[in-house]
């Protein structure tokens, strides 16, 4: 299984700038992984997604954080939703919303992430 380090996101809570970083791997055209990293706040948010557009796409997100236990949230999506091998971008968006929520319901604040479009090209290349 091959990683590729993605530009970071940037990521801000209460418009405060936070480090962070994101890695994705893949394990053929119908699987992804998405990792984010957020070290100031110990925080870790492990995206998978396994799908098909003529079926549906399994979506499955670890979160982990300081004094809590490792929570997995896991559904489904239709696949022309969350096409894995034809728009991994959506992927990304979907990580990246999920990172958000994470990071929010850590601190109790307003957090706002934004994407480079170099991730996003390269997320579809990769």
């Amino acid at each position: 299984m091959e990683h590729v380090r993605l530009p970071d996101p940037r990521l801000a809570v209460d418009g405060r700038p936070l480090g962070c970083t994101s890695r994705l791997a893949y394990a053929g055209a119908y699987q992804l992984t998405i990792w984010t990293i957020v070290p100031e706040l110990a925080a870790e948010l492990h995206s998978s997604y396994l799908g098909h557009p003529d079926g549906r796409t399994a979506v499955a997100h670890l979160q982990l954080r300081p004094g809590e236990p490792p929570a997995t949230v896991a559904g489904e999506r239709p696949g022309t939703e969350l096409p894995v091998r034809e728009a991994r971008r959506l992927c990304l968006y979907d990580h990246l919303a999920a990172l958000r929520q994470l990071i929010a319901d850590a601190t109790g604040q307003r957090v706002a992430v934004d994407v480079a479009d170099e991730a996003l090209e390269l997320v579809d290349v990769a």
